[in-house]
């Protein structure tokens, strides 16, 4: 009898742990989008992911080698960055935008503040609206798929 509990226990944390979504499995799509693309995918109510990122940021680098080259191999989803310089239109509507949904405070020190464009800075974004903010290049790749799988960005449309 308690083999048979053990077992169907088992069964359902295992059942628990698997997501509950078709997942694409394909080769996920690089995008660089620029602010008025990503202010254009919000105001059609879409569900997606972006990140600010420099091309000499360290953390974006160790992130772009270290977790999305493995990730994106068989992940079907769009990462779409936006990729600031300081002289381009884009920083300061990427400034505007963060004044407008503000950098959440456990990623802050005291250096910083919450309308501070930092990089990397992952935004996902649910039927037009922020829903999460994650900053910084530490993710690792079961902590990057979580929040894939919790926004169902490599979800196979049927």
């Amino acid at each position: 009898m308690k083999k048979i509990l053990l077992s169907c226990i088992t069964m359902l944390l295992m059942a628990g742990c698997s997501p509950s979504y078709p997942r694409d499995t394909s080769t996920a799509r690089l995008r660089q989008l620029s602010m008025d693309e990503v202010n254009e995918m919000i105001e059609n109510d879409e569900t997606f992911m972006f990140v600010f990122t420099q091309e000499t940021c360290s953390s974006c680098l160790y992130f772009k080698e270290n977790v999305l080259s493995y990730y994106i191999q068989d992940h079907g989803f769009d990462f779409n960055e936006v990729v600031l310089d300081m002289e381009s239109d884009d920083f300061q509507k990427a400034a505007d935008f963060v004044a407008e949904h503000p950098n959440p405070e456990q990623f802050l020190t005291s250096d910083l503040l919450p309308t501070d464009v930092l990089t990397p800075s992952f935004y996902f974004i649910e039927e037009g609206e922020v829903m999460e903010i994650y900053i910084g290049g530490d993710l690792s790749v079961d902590e990057f798929d979580q929040l894939i799988q919790k926004y169902q960005l490599d979800k196979i449309e049927e």
